[in-house]
């Protein structure tokens, strides 16, 4: 949620984006429009990664200001397939696939989307929550329409309440940024525990650490935009690493500075094919060149975006849990990011 109060109209967030870039006086400019209501270019160019909110040094969160003016005034144009996606992910059939009951409840949300990924003893006996009943919404703010979000958060979480889990993992970074943050922005309460995958892979590791065979190998990080509402789960994130022996190269495109999987550009009306392919590759040469072997991804979604990229520059490419799964001395049947390269 913006808080006007706290903004001082410093023009960094809109200085900072990498997608805009504006010069300090412009930023200033623009944002105030944003504010009062007048039209600027920012709703339409914006896309919407919320890079801003971390760029903002108030905390003001000036991209939840952005994203509510662009359903305001329509002019954050997706392809209409965009929302057909959305509006169907709801819609998908929901099952409970029922586990050993003492072992973990984990919500796959709608993205069960690539093969060979949940499977291993990581998985082994968890109760798994997928369809519809379990999508996050989270996603709606990239087709530049959070009032989704609200409208559905509270029948989000009741579906996970009547799961009757006390403790839940989130497999998607969508669904744990929408329990961690935008829910408490609802006033909604969350009565069980959310546990971001990254948490819970830290934490068999740690349990399981005669079973590591670490590594040692460099990897670039594809970050997730939903992660710009939980960044605490970097640190997290460290740690895994340094437990399977993976080392993370220091790259120009990470952290704050972390660029979009390029999804959102290529369903932008007005962003051409050939500017969204510039952007992706930024992101890969970027990883190429500071030393990563590996690209790895949280999001099932970016692993659809960049695995291909990567893989043509050299990055194998492979899905966090998927690299956990290696470094336990697992065989990954369909590659490491769900996708078998001859």
């Amino acid at each position: 949620m913006f808080d006007k109060e706290k903004c001082t109209l410093c023009g960094e967030c809109l200085m900072k984006c990498h997608y805009l870039a504006y010069s300090e006086e412009k930023a200033k400019l623009e944002f105030k429009k944003l504010i009062d209501g007048e039209d600027t270019p920012v709703t339409a160019d914006c896309i919407t990664c919320a890079a801003c909110n971390m760029f903002c040094p108030e905390g003001a969160n000036p991209f939840d200001l952005i994203n509510d003016r662009q359903e305001e005034t329509g002019t954050f144009k997706v392809e209409e397939q965009t929302i057909r996606m959305f509006n169907m992910a709801s819609a998908l059939p929901s099952s409970v696939i029922k586990g050993d009951p003492e072992k973990p409840v984990m919500n796959l949300c709608t993205v069960d989307i690539l093969p060979g990924v949940i499977e291993g003893q990581l998985f082994e006996g968890m109760t798994l929550l997928k369809g519809g009943e379990y999508f996050c919404y989270l996603g709606w703010v990239h087709a530049g329409k959070p009032s989704m979000l609200k409208q559905n958060a509270q029948k989000f979480v009741d579906n996970l309440v009547k799961t009757g889990a006390k403790e839940i993992i989130l497999f998607h970074d969508d669904c744990y940024a929408m329990l961690s943050n935008k829910v408490k922005e609802f006033g909604i309460n969350v009565p069980f525990k959310s546990i971001h995958i990254i948490e819970y892979l830290r934490d068999y590791v740690k349990d399981h650490i005669d079973e590591i065979e670490k590594l040692n190998i460099k990897v670039a990080y594809q970050q997730p935009c939903a992660s710009r509402y939980h960044f605490d789960i970097d640190s997290i994130l460290g740690d895994l690493f340094e437990l399977i022996g993976v080392e993370r190269v220091s790259r120009k495109y990470q952290r704050e500075n972390a660029l979009c999987c390029g999804g959102v550009q290529r369903s932008m009306i007005n962003v051409s094919k050939e500017e969204s392919e510039n952007w992706r590759m930024k992101n890969l040469l970027d990883a190429k060149e500071s030393g990563a072997e590996a690209m790895v991804f949280l999001c099932p979604i970016c692993v659809l975006s960049l695995r291909s990229r990567a893989k043509a520059q050299g990055l194998e490419p492979y899905i966090i849990s998927n690299l956990v799964r290696l470094a336990l001395g697992e065989e990954l049947t369909n590659g490491g990011a769900g996708k078998i390269f001859n």
